[in-house]
């Protein structure tokens, strides 16, 4: 286990001084000219004799650093992105189908036992790789405070001493993982996701000039993964940093995470949904679902994927009830819970892209960049309508239990030991830090926030902030997908002209809604 540098602080009047003491997790300390700590050594068995220092719990307003490292979380959700696409678009695909509808076609049956047993035996290696990298993360604090009733050489349990020039008291304790999400500036990810697609265009745009070959298909293999990469997820990762920047609320990055998850987790029952049950349920009334241009597919995407997806991320949100304080961070979690569900979806749109042989460069700049400022931020703005509902419901129903004669403590406002932190430079330079981050009123740009005069209300009953998201989707979806049918015997530039122009008409309604909506889900 790792044991970190927290803090170097001097109080000679109340607290004497007090070492925070940096240990690797070899056993060596980072500042051997405070003290030196011993692990697994000979030095430590041969003095077993000394009383071991006990564990005890953090004092109230202990500040842990951190070292800042704003691309950590992007590279640390990018692993969890692939292993949580195996399991949704892999292993749950093949254990439904292998139950359900094994040659998709709508139908009940038949069952493929084989593709079931594929499914599962990809499904059990991800789980355990997914339950090993979300253990709960612990961090180890050595603190020593000069005393002349203390040592020079403390023992800790099980096999580790620490010895000091000067007679110290040591205390040690274990408290939660509390480094602060830290994303890199959105506009960086912006620049990255736009300036990756058009360099990504320009390697495939020699297939579409010169048809496929050698040459054009190396230059498409080559770029193929990295395409990938940045088209489906930058723009999730521009949004998530966005977010962050503007909603002022301190969250940590373990619960930051844990938001992205449950949003990609919740497109597993979302997929058994509208894969197998709607269309099954549409056949069996005598419906026919598969075509593109039929009804039962519109309904699919106008009611079925509407209805299903939002309650579905709507049960994500109320997973992490017990994080929900307000409002406003009911709608922090359910935005986030949003573009974690976008993630996964947006993977699989890119990914389709890169099958259209030698138009590739062209339906893969398009659906990146559609989908980037479009399907993304609306997913998240739907569900965090929810999620501000929900926020609603969960903080005016916590009534605090009292019993008669006796009053509820307020609680404190000073900083607990897993909230209270600063993030540090690689020059030791302090860059950030919990108590002056949130305190700061926070500017959001006009082009992005009405005023107050202008902002819309939002529904404060759950199940209005569900029906109101579901609404939206609909239309969102429902529109698109009319269209679509409405030019289908048009010529294709004016099909080109009808579905293009209303996409962007939706965006350009998504943005003006989401600046009216901003104000209230902030105040």
């Amino acid at each position: 286990m790792c044991k970190r540098l927290e803090a170097q602080s001097r109080n000679d009047e109340c607290f004497g001084r007090l070492l925070f003491i940096s240990v690797t997790s070899d056993g060596r300390t980072e500042r051997d000219l405070f003290v030196n700590v011993i692990g697994n050594s000979l030095t430590v068995h041969t003095m077993q004799g000394l009383p071991a220092t006990p564990l005890t719990p953090a004092p109230p307003g202990l500040i842990l650093t951190h070292p800042s490292s704003p691309w950590k979380v992007v590279r640390s959700m990018l692993g969890f992105v692939f292993l949580v696409l195996i399991i949704v678009q892999v292993s749950s695909v093949a254990i439904f189908a292998g139950i359900l509808d094994s040659d998709f076609d709508g139908d009940i049956g038949p069952s493929d036992p084989l593709l079931t047993l594929f499914g599962s035996a990809c499904l059990i290696p991800c789980v355990a790789g997914f339950a090993f990298l979300r253990r709960p993360k612990l961090t180890h604090i050595i603190r020593g405070t000069e005393s002349v009733f203390g040592l020079t050489f403390n023992m800790i349990e099980p096999q580790t001493a620490v010895q000091t020039p000067v007679p110290v008291v040591v205390e040690h304790h274990l408290v939660r993982d509390s480094a602060p999400l830290e994303m890199p500036p959105g506009k960086h990810l912006w620049w990255l996701f736009f300036g990756g697609v058009l360099i990504s265009t320009l390697f495939m745009l020699p297939m579409l000039v010169v048809g496929i070959n050698l040459f054009t298909g190396s230059l498409f293999v080559l770029i193929a993964i990295p395409a990938f990469v940045i088209g489906f997820a930058t723009p999730v990762f521009a949004w998530w940093s966005t977010l962050n920047a503007y909603f002022g609320l301190p969250t940590t990055r373990r619960l930051a995470e844990w938001m992205l998850i449950a949003g990609m987790v919740s497109t597993i029952p979302a997929i058994l949904i509208n894969s197998f049950l709607s269309p099954i349920l549409l056949n069996g009334i005598g419906i026919e679902s598969v075509d593109p241009m039929s009804i039962g597919f519109g309904m699919i995407l106008f009611l079925s994927a509407p209805i299903g997806e939002e309650i579905c991320k709507a049960a994500a949100i109320l997973v992490l009830a017990r994080f929900i304080d307000s409002p406003r961070r009911g709608f922090q979690i359910g935005f986030t819970v949003g573009l974690g569900f976008a993630l996964l979806e947006n993977s699989l749109y890119v990914m389709t892209a890169f099958f259209e042989g030698e138009a590739s460069a062209i339906s893969f700049a398009f659906t990146s960049i559609l989908r980037g400022i479009g399907s993304i931020p609306a997913h998240g703005l739907w569900t965090g309508i929810s999620g501000y509902a929900i926020g609603w419901y969960l903080t005016t129903r916590r009534v605090p239990f009292q019993n008669p004669g006796y009053t509820v403590a307020t609680e404190s406002i000073e900083p607990k030991a897993d909230q209270a932190w600063m993030l540090m430079d690689n020059k030791g330079q302090i860059i950030q830090q919990s108590a002056t981050q949130f305190s700061e009123p926070i500017y959001i740009p006009r082009w992005m926030c009405s005023s107050r005069e202008e902002a819309f209300p939002l529904p404060k009953n759950p199940l209005l902030g569900v029906g109101l998201a579901i609404l939206f989707h609909a239309f969102w979806n429902g529109s698109a997908w009319l269209i679509g049918i409405l030019s289908e015997d048009s010529n294709i530039a004016l099909q080109f002209v009808l579905v293009f122009g209303w996409l962007i008409l939706l965006i350009l309604a998504l943005w003006q809604i989401t600046r009216r909506i901003l104000p209230t889900a902030l105040s």
